[in-house]
């Protein structure tokens, strides 16, 4: 029983590496989407995106004003925090939850951009070859409640 141990018990810890890899490789993948994606770089989130998303990229990038990057640059920037995360489905897709700082919150038609405090957003990641991709169904969405 002991050499029976001896024997399961480096594998048990391993299988616990490889799936704690796996979720910070998710939660990696996550934040450096959501870095590009809210600075406006979307050509570098587009790394981090799967390639179907890449019309949801260009419809951001052509709803993107000079005058709406110069309002982020003068904030200095986004922040971003991926905390959370939790399995969908089966093994190949993750939902990640993200939390920005000072991005930019784009108007009604005809209004300007702002810089918004803090905002809650959920991404669902895929993986694909062994990479996980956020794949985007549409423009991401502050799942924060205002107080009103």
């Amino acid at each position: 029983m002991r050499k029976l141990l001896i024997l399961v018990l480096p594998l048990v810890v391993a299988g616990c590496q490889l799936v704690e890899d796996k979720d910070d490789a998710a939660l990696n993948a996550a934040s450096g989407w959501a870095e590009a994606y809210f600075n406006c770089d979307y050509q570098e989130a587009g790394k981090y995106a799967t390639e179907e998303s890449g019309k949801w990229l260009r419809f951001a990038a052509s709803n993107t004003t000079d005058d709406d990057l110069q309002v982020l640059q003068q904030a200095g920037g986004v922040q971003v925090t991926a905390d959370e995360y939790f399995t969908v489905a089966n093994d190949t897709l993750r939902q990640v939850t993200l939390h920005v700082s000072n991005f930019l919150a784009t108007g009604t038609l005809g209004q300007p951009a702002r810089i918004a405090d803090r905002g809650t957003f959920v991404v669902t990641l895929v993986n694909r070859n062994g990479k996980w991709k956020v794949r985007m169904e549409g423009l991401p969405r502050n799942e924060r409640q205002s107080r009103d």
